[in-house]
């Protein structure tokens, strides 16, 4: 048996962030890292640490990114 996941998007809920570390707009639902949040700007985020892990900034997605990171 296959199994099909739904990709949508809905409008972002408080607390929710963007992959570059910003409050999110929007919410890419499915897919094969889980819901992710996304602000509106395609530039990265701010310079300096990232803010999941506090390493430097990656050229992707953190891979320890968390949609709300405060855990609720």
């Amino acid at each position: 048996m296959t199994t099909i996941e739904a990709y949508g998007e809905r409008l972002a809920e408080p607390g929710e962030r963007c992959t570059c570390g910003r409050a999110a707009v929007k919410v890419f639902t499915g897919g094969p890292w889980g819901d992710t949040g996304y602000c509106g700007l395609p530039d990265g985020g701010q310079r300096g640490p990232c803010t999941f892990c506090g390493g430097p900034r990656h050229q992707g997605r953190c891979p320890v990114y968390k949609l709300r990171p405060d855990g609720s």
